[in-house]
């Protein structure tokens, strides 16, 4: 889903949110806009230090294109299912704004600029602007997301997430780490990017004094998830640090 749907039509893209949502009733368009023919939608190109992504680019493509930078392919593997993956899209992914996807955190953590359309033209929107709260992004109601645009440079990276069940499974909580930025997700209402963390970190701190940062910087809607959100947070600057050496 790369819009925002209305009572009148909603977009499908992937169909991974939107398809349930219908199923369950949530949700009752009057008409269904499927963008699977949409093929400029698809696309992943390098150009100046900055690689291009259609907004309908499936996160099984993403994976394995080596276009994409390492934090996405790494992001991408822990997605759901096989089936999930091949079908799944990453602007649908960001656009809906699930409080435990990987995406809207990746995007974050990169710096990623957001690109929307609708008749009155295009706007640019940074990743770190765009998500407002659980479910909620800056998309007005007759725009489209069509395109992510992410650094090229390949920087230091983490990602680990925790899950009740396993792989494949909503996360409780997760984290990333690119370069400098450390984000977390599933622990409050949208992706958080930890500066106070950052500025411990560029301290060469040790373990337990980031943790305790990140315990007190987390916006969380449980203990419990704070406290594996800070974990996962020292866990991914830790794996950051390794590929740096």
């Amino acid at each position: 889903m790369l819009g925002r749907c209305r009572s009148e039509a909603a977009i499908l893209a992937g169909g991974q949110s939107l398809v349930p949502l219908l199923a369950l009733r949530r949700i009752r368009p009057k008409h269904l806009v499927d963008l699977q023919r949409v093929s400029e939608l698809t696309s992943i190109a390098r150009a100046d230090r900055v690689v291009r992504i259609g907004a309908m680019a499936r996160h099984r493509q993403l994976e394995h294109d080596q276009s994409t930078p390492g934090l996405m392919r790494r992001a991408a593997r822990h997605i759901g299912s096989p089936e999930i993956r091949n079908r799944g899209t990453l602007g649908g992914s960001i656009a809906f704004a699930d409080p435990a996807a990987e995406w809207p955190a990746v995007v974050v953590a990169m710096d990623a600029v957001l690109t929307v359309a609708s008749l009155r033209g295009y706007r640019r929107i940074p990743a770190r602007d765009f998500f407002t709260n659980a479910h909620t992004t800056l998309l007005a109601a007759d725009e489209l997301l069509i395109e992510i645009d992410v650094p090229a440079d390949e920087l230091p990276f983490g990602f680990a997430e925790a899950s009740r069940r396993g792989p494949g499974d909503f996360a409780l909580a997760g984290a990333v780490c690119h370069g400098p930025s450390v984000v977390v997700f599933g622990a409050g209402g949208r992706p958080q990017r930890l500066v106070g963390v950052e500025s411990v970190m560029r301290a060469d701190d040790a373990p337990d004094v980031l943790l305790r940062t990140a315990k007190a910087e987390i916006d969380a809607v449980s203990e419990y998830r704070r406290h594996v959100a800070a974990t996962l947070a020292v866990r991914v600057i830790e794996d950051a640090r390794s590929r740096d050496e």
